[in-house]
């Protein structure tokens, strides 16, 4: 039975954070520690509750917008903490597709930006200016601390740092308050602490925001974008697989709710491929068996992540388990069966769909008389639902021309938003 989802948006955002943390030990809960350092700055200023939730979005979300394995890495290695604009300005334009992130994606916009660079604050308010300035200076510490030595011991390194570039990086009121907090062992501890999601959780009360299903379809849309637009290759793969899914779900007469359900699933099936490094996905050959098996892990941590969220129980299943097998040798579970649900398997079928008939930059995309025999093959060999696969042949050019469309229209987004014209 397929039950009506109740998500609570504090709970989604830490949770899909996790995911943008998952790919090296260097950066493991970075965004976590960012927002809690900030929060307890923001606390302690008097900052009103939305504020401070709005404070909490933007530092779990801060590097949405550095998209590759290599880039994440990179900044946190980067002794002179170079500012990497073009992650701040990608960053600020995913959050921006969703209106409870209106505010963070301004913070996020300008979380590089210096107090005392005044020419580069154009418009923005004192709030924003204060909150950015915030998640400047807890990234900095995070990144300045060391992970092979105690924590208590940096302390007094940490608060020179910081005091030294009060009132030129840093807002003289935020330095201040850094000294107060940064005083108390607890402070460290929690910023340290393994457990640093239930600290965040409980920082502050947040307000109960339970996400229509409009807002998660538009939240999973944003990563999508964070996988997708990591590669060319892929750039606008689980828009395609997204559409194709709910469809075939319209088609196998599920609900609506359902079926916007399904195409939250698609927007979130690869999810884990953020632990993916793009020398892997941008790879036009064929893997080794080294590398073919970070890939085969995706969809671990896919279900890893989402089924962490209250109330997103059949979209976990639906979207991790896509390269499972009826004959149970699929991967990462090898579920097969009875126990791959109708929609995990109509995902199986989309996702196949959708990767042999889209354009790739290395190749064109498969037509009728190809793409069939590839789906029914795979029905033959064990692999896909023969029912949706015959659902498929019978609807394949209305099936197709939706795929096309709406990938069209994410590859127009893709274009503005990263690689530019072309």
């Amino acid at each position: 039975m397929i039950r009506d989802p109740i998500v609570m948006l504090d709970n989604l955002v830490l949770s899909l954070s996790d995911s943008l943390d998952l790919i090296h030990p260097k950066v493991v809960a970075h965004q976590q520690r960012v927002a809690y350092i900030a929060l307890r700055l923001g606390r302690e200023m008097g900052f009103r509750p939305q504020d401070l939730s709005d404070l909490m979005y933007a530092g779990v979300l801060h590097d949405i917008g550095a998209l590759s394995v290599e880039e994440k890495v990179n900044m946190m290695m980067k002794a002179d903490f170079e500012r990497f604009g073009n992650h701040t300005v990608l960053g600020a334009g995913l959050l921006a597709g969703c209106t409870h992130f209106t505010r963070a994606s301004e913070y996020v916009r300008y979380h590089h930006y210096s107090w005392g660079e005044e020419e580069n604050w154009e418009d923005a308010d004192e709030r924003t200016r204060l909150s950015a300035n915030a998640i400047h200076l807890a990234d900095y510490v995070d990144r300045f601390v060391k992970r092979d030595r105690s924590i208590l011991e940096q302390v007094n390194a940490v608060r020179g740092e910081i005091s030294r570039l009060k009132g030129t990086w840093f807002s003289p009121d935020l330095v201040e308050c850094f000294g107060k907090l940064s005083a108390q062992e607890s402070f460290w501890l929690d910023f340290t602490s393994t457990r640093i999601y239930r600290v965040l959780m409980d920082i502050i009360a947040w307000p109960r925001v339970e996400l229509q299903l409009w807002e998660l379809e538009n939240i999973g849309k944003i990563f999508a974008r964070i996988v997708d637009y990591r590669s060319p290759f892929t750039a606008t793969h689980s828009s395609g697989v997204a559409v194709v899914a709910r469809e075939l779900a319209r088609k196998m007469y599920f609900s609506e709710k359902s079926c916007r359900l399904m195409h939250v699933a698609g927007f979130l099936h690869d999810l884990g491929k953020v632990a993916v490094p793009n020398s892997i996905l941008d790879k036009p050959g064929k893997l080794d068996p080294a590398e073919f098996d970070i890939v085969r892990a995706h969809t671990y941590h896919t279900y890893q992540i989402l089924s962490t969220i209250g109330g997103f129980e059949d979209i976990a299943g639906w979207a991790s388990f896509h390269h499972e097998r009826l004959d149970g040798k699929g991967y990462p579970f090898h579920l097969g069966g009875s126990e791959l649900s109708l929609g995990s398997r109509i995902m199986c079928v989309a996702d196949v769909f959708t990767a042999v008939t889209e354009n790739r930059p290395y190749r064109t995309g498969t037509r009728r008389d190809d793409t069939m025999p590839i789906l029914l093959n795979l029905v033959k060999s064990g692999a896909l639902d023969g029912n949706i696969v015959r659902i498929m042949e019978g609807n394949y050019e209305e099936m197709d021309g939706i795929r096309a469309r709406e990938q069209n229209a994410h590859l127009s987004d893709y274009k503005r938003m990263v690689a530019g014209p072309r």
